[in-house]
């Protein structure tokens, strides 16, 4: 994914977070140079444009708009039949932060085909097993009745898709 953007973005209504005055904010979320990045921008009418932005720690707010309303909607993580489930565990552990617990829910989700998130976590989970040689790739999940990842985490984006070390920064 180098070089490559992937990611999705909604417009809604909400309070502007300085004042609570009525406002219409546009956010959204994208995997930039191997690294997640979201972003609120906020258009009020008495304080003007106000950013919120980061890396880390999107508000749920956002990640809900994005599975729900996004143009992407939920993406779904889908792995090679080869993938060794010590691998998928791995990557998991490491990528998302999980304990043992966590990444045995996360790898069970992946083998029911029920694990989703956002275009952004999804192509960079696709990167990170491509990084270990693993084939996967992100499918549209819409219309498919899935749930949106294992606590909260997570072909839309045609040719995402990773098995191999060069599609990771």
């Amino acid at each position: 994914m180098h070089g490559e953007v992937a990611g999705d973005q909604v417009r809604f209504r909400r309070p502007c977070p300085a004042c609570g005055a009525a406002a219409v904010a546009d956010g959204g979320q994208a995997l930039i140079g191997g690294r997640l990045e979201w972003s609120i921008e906020t258009d009020c009418p008495a304080c003007g444009p106000v950013l919120a932005c980061g890396r880390a720690g999107m508000p749920a707010e956002l990640r809900r708009r994005l599975l729900a309303e996004g143009a992407h909607g939920p993406v779904r993580l889908e792995l090679d039949g080869a993938v060794r489930p010590a691998v998928v565990m791995k990557v998991l552990r490491a990528e998302l932060a999980l304990d043992l617990a966590g990444a045995r829910a996360a790898l069970a989700e992946l083998r029911a085909g029920r694990y989703t998130g956002t275009l952004a976590e999804v192509a960079y989970l696709v990167a990170a097993f491509g990084a270990v040689g693993a084939g996967a790739r992100a499918v549209r999940a819409r219309d498919c009745g899935s749930r949106h990842g294992v606590g909260e985490r997570g072909a839309v984006a045609e040719g995402l898709s990773g098995g191999s070390g060069a599609d990771r920064p």
